[in-house]
């Protein structure tokens, strides 16, 4: 296997990697926005008894 190969397989993987981390991210992101937003009108309903 030449060199120039092992830079293309490595590309791949790298590129493969990234594409692998985009998706966890974003399914990560959607979660924490979801469960922030559940946590902010519970505060929401709090405070308007508090007041």
């Amino acid at each position: 296997m030449s060199i120039v190969g092992i830079l293309l397989i490595t590309i791949a993987v790298l590129a493969g990697i990234d594409v692998v981390m985009y998706l966890v991210l974003s399914v990560a992101n959607r979660h924490w926005e979801k469960r922030f937003e559940k946590e902010e009108d519970e505060n929401d309903d709090s405070d308007e008894r508090g007041i």
